[in-house]
């Protein structure tokens, strides 16, 4: 009988830890880690275009009809100079980049007339090297990020920020 009892005990221990064990792992066994994918942790928008690698492209502006400023980085690996054209409907800029370089826009300035949209929004541009291009949407964002207000056209207006703040509460009596 003790022989039994003991199988038995085993038995449910089995079963236990089994199920602690799926209990455990259940959701990793059927939805892939979020560990495992891969993305750009980044603000702006990553790409390649042709040979061109795109990395962290965003507009800085004041609003939807002030000049607007490219801001991240442009990699080129190849052997021979590379121009990035970047187009939206209100103006368009091109960006020369050597041949095995990387062009931060942070230190260059490049500058739109205008996005046409507020900032918080995407825009639609159309980004070319030579013969491939791609149809695209850009973050444009504007200095409430205290890491952007540098690249702000014009500067950065402290006072549009004012409607952040939190007005203090003021008592009612009943």
């Amino acid at each position: 009988m003790t022989a039994q009892k003991n199988r038995g005990r085993r038995a449910a221990a089995a079963a236990a830890i089994a199920m602690l064990t799926l209990g455990a792992t259940g959701c990793g066994a059927i939805n892939e880690q979020a560990t495992t994918f891969q993305y750009a942790a980044s603000d702006g928008i990553v790409l390649n275009v042709g040979d061109l690698n795109v990395r962290n492209l965003l507009i800085v502006t004041k609003s939807a009809t002030d000049k607007a400023r490219l801001i991240g980085s442009l990699v080129n690996s190849t052997d021979a100079a590379q121009t990035l054209k970047v187009e939206l409907s209100t103006g368009s800029v091109s960006i020369s980049v050597p041949a095995k370089t990387t062009v931060k826009l942070e230190e260059i300035e490049k500058v739109l007339p205008s996005t046409g949209v507020l900032p918080g929004s995407r825009v639609e541009a159309t980004l070319s090297v030579g013969s491939s291009s791609d149809g695209i949407t850009i973050p444009v964002i504007d200095g409430t990020l205290e890491e952007y207000r540098e690249f702000v056209p014009g500067g950065f207006d402290e006072h549009s920020l004012e409607h952040l703040t939190p007005e203090p509460k003021t008592e009612e009596h009943h």
